[in-house]
């Protein structure tokens, strides 16, 4: 691939690695106030580099050398070593800036990517309490939706020591999302160590499945007990649960050589599952990151296509590399699409395959209700 255009992914890649710098006299325009809060070093900005191609940058010092926002003939420009492109700035939706003004422990846990409003969750002393209540997740949900802010929840649930990996506790949140709102559910969280509580989380209402490969960032915990082949092992079983192209994982490139990541690609395309490149904010950067980036696109891109795995239930993030943008990666920016629209972007489509999943997820139900019984849900 030739490396003589600049290439949406590779200004993605450098923003996430060495941050944004914002003069102070830009910081009062509007198009720029509207996607700060603080405007402090370390806040996060959200730029958009093409359209329904984003990314989240970490504020830097104003004297701190590396990529720059300029304004040049009223349009904002990024300055970066990399070329200089016209950007847009992702405003904040409100209901987020007074979250973040107020920094109450629901601001501190939960943040926007593309479509999806995350919520991050932990286990509470015994029982079923999580370290948030099921009224303030509910509230938040609201205002995202009444804003129009988001079009998917997911929750993301660290790692715990029950054997459920704190299933029993998500259920009631689950049930409670979907009584209230018609909106997709996903749960990013660790594989169970008895696989039939996959059944039960399909039957109590999640859509999409994410067993990070990689761990959340800072869980070592969960790497010492679970090993990588047993989460291999869960996400095959839910490859079999889920629809096709809603179980996820995240990949997080290491030291291994390219030939094992693309190995890796292979033996999760080839089960069912579709996996997600993060792009890691303190990786150390060498001159042939992007290049290697670049093949492992072209690689997961082929093992998609090959298995025909449906990309729909993907969304536009602003820190994974996945099957769904990997056209900014590889083709030339005038052209680069997003490889299908994503199901939350059409409200028929929505409400079409929301029906369709209410209906196979009951016929699901039937078979795993005795399965509930017996765990006491």
């Amino acid at each position: 691939m030739a490396m003589d255009k600049i290439y949406h992914g590779q200004i993605k890649l450098g923003l996430i690695q060495r941050g944004i710098t914002i003069p102070a006299l830009l910081q009062g325009l509007t198009e720029i106030s509207g996607g700060l809060c603080s405007g402090e070093p370390g806040e996060e900005i959200t730029l958009a580099l093409a359209e329904d191609f984003i990314v989240k940058a970490n504020l830097n010092a104003p004297d701190q050398d590396g990529p720059k926002l300029v304004c040049h003939e009223d349009r904002l420009r990024l300055h970066m070593r990399e070329g200089e492109i016209e950007v847009g700035i992702i405003p904040l939706p409100e209901f987020l800036k007074r979250q973040l003004r107020q920094r109450t422990p629901v601001s501190e846990n939960i943040c926007l990517d593309g479509y999806c409003l995350n919520i991050f969750l932990r286990a509470m002393g015994r029982g079923k309490k999580l370290s948030m209540p099921v009224e303030a997740i509910l509230s938040v949900i609201q205002s995202a939706f009444e804003e129009g802010a988001a079009d998917l929840v997911q929750l993301n649930m660290d790692f715990s020591e029950e054997a459920d990996r704190g299933f029993s506790r998500l259920a009631p949140l689950v049930e409670a999302i979907k009584k209230r709102f018609n909106t997709f559910v996903a749960l990013k969280g660790f594989p169970p160590s008895n696989h039939s509580t996959i059944d039960l989380m399909y039957a109590s209402g999640f859509d999409i499945i994410d067993f990070p490969l990689g761990g959340f960032s800072g869980a070592i915990k969960s790497k010492k007990v679970m090993t990588a082949k047993q989460v291999h092992s869960a996400l095959e079983y839910a490859a079999g649960i889920f629809p096709p192209g809603t179980v996820w994982t995240d990949l997080v490139p290491g030291p291994e050589s390219h030939s094992r990541s693309k190995e890796g690609i292979d033996r999760l395309a080839d089960s069912g599952i579709i996996p997600l490149i993060f792009l890691q904010h303190d990786s150390t950067e060498n001159p042939n990151g992007y290049r290697e980036l670049v093949e492992l696109a072209e690689h997961m891109d082929k093992a998609v296509q090959r298995n025909r795995l449906p990309l729909k239930w993907l969304y536009p993030t602003c820190r994974f590399l996945s099957p769904l943008d990997t056209r900014f990666f590889t083709e030339d920016p005038l052209q680069a699409r997003l490889a299908v629209t994503p199901v939350y972007r059409s409200g028929l489509g929505k409400k079409t395959s929301a029906g369709f999943a209410a209906l196979r997820r009951k016929l699901r139900i039937r078979n795993v209700s005795d399965s509930f019984e017996s765990a006491g849900l």
